[in-house]
């Protein structure tokens, strides 16, 4: 089966199955990250190409040691940028291996960051190589987060959603842990067939949504210059077995999850919502 068929297949498998979804999708991304010993992985989304300003630089201003992982952050500030989270108590919910956290204490200096990941080799490496004096690194499931209610001043989800078996209990628990006047700044990628469901989802449960973006090619934009760098990973990382879903699984161009952004099966979408 070549890379594609094998993407697709895989893909298939977890829309059929929310809790195969679950599975699946939670073996790829330890899989990879159980191997990055040196910290290459603080990043696992497929990222953001920004316009460049017309004498060539770039819009987002990044200190020298954020360059490596430049589309990556521009999502996140795509993401976050209509929020002022100066002094605010922020929840991300999906932080993997914590690159986007440790960006947001840095340039957006909230008053306090929890991250909160299903994966305990995520946290305990967020705990040993993120460590800030007004942060924390959780364990726990999105449709059970480890936070009081009308806590937090804005949660953050990051390409994370795809993974959950509802997105319903996951919404319900982001109006929980939200204060009122709270923002909810999420993307991810969806079929055009569940992308109307998303919608539905969002408003269903009381948020109102301030505005939807499609952003699939400012996505594809960023997975053509990150390719490379992310198959010498997966040559290096991965066993030869595994290459190809890996391929499919990191967007690299060419492959299933690339090709059917590109071809319209799947698109890539960005929120920002508020709870009255």
């Amino acid at each position: 089966m070549n890379s594609s068929k094998l993407g697709k297949s895989f893909i298939a498998l977890t829309e059929f199955s929310p809790r195969l979804r679950k599975i699946l999708w939670g073996f790829v991304y330890n899989k990879l990250a159980a191997k990055d010993k040196a910290g290459q992985l603080l990043f696992m989304n497929y990222g953001y190409a920004k316009e460049a300003e017309k004498e060539g630089g770039f819009l987002l201003g990044l200190d020298p040691k954020d360059e490596p992982f430049r589309y990556m952050i521009q999502l996140y500030h795509h993401v976050v940028e209509e929020i002022d989270l100066c002094d605010k108590e922020v929840l991300e919910v999906g932080s993997g291996r914590g690159g986007g956290g440790s960006f947001l204490l840095r340039y957006y200096q909230p008053r306090f960051y929890t991250g909160i990941d299903l994966s305990g080799s995520a946290i305990q490496w967020c705990k040993e190589h993120m460590q800030f004096s007004n942060a924390q690194w959780l364990q726990g499931s999105a449709d059970a987060l480890p936070v009081p209610d009308s806590s937090v001043d804005a949660v953050i989800n990051i390409e994370s959603s795809h993974c959950y078996p509802s997105m319903l209990n996951f919404i319900s628990e982001v109006f929980r842990v939200l204060r009122s006047g709270g923002y909810f700044a999420f993307c991810d990628m969806r079929t055009p067939a569940a992308a109307e469901t998303l919608h539905h989802d969002f408003t269903a449960l009381g948020l109102k949504v301030l505005h939807c973006k499609v952003i699939t090619d400012k996505v594809l934009g960023a997975l053509e210059q990150v390719s490379m760098q992310r198959q010498q990973q997966i040559v290096s990382q991965v066993p030869r077995a595994l290459h190809a879903v890996f391929r499919d699984f990191v967007g690299i161009k060419n492959t299933a999850l690339y090709n059917m952004m590109a071809n319209g099966e799947m698109m890539y979408l960005s929120y920002l919502c508020k709870k009255p």
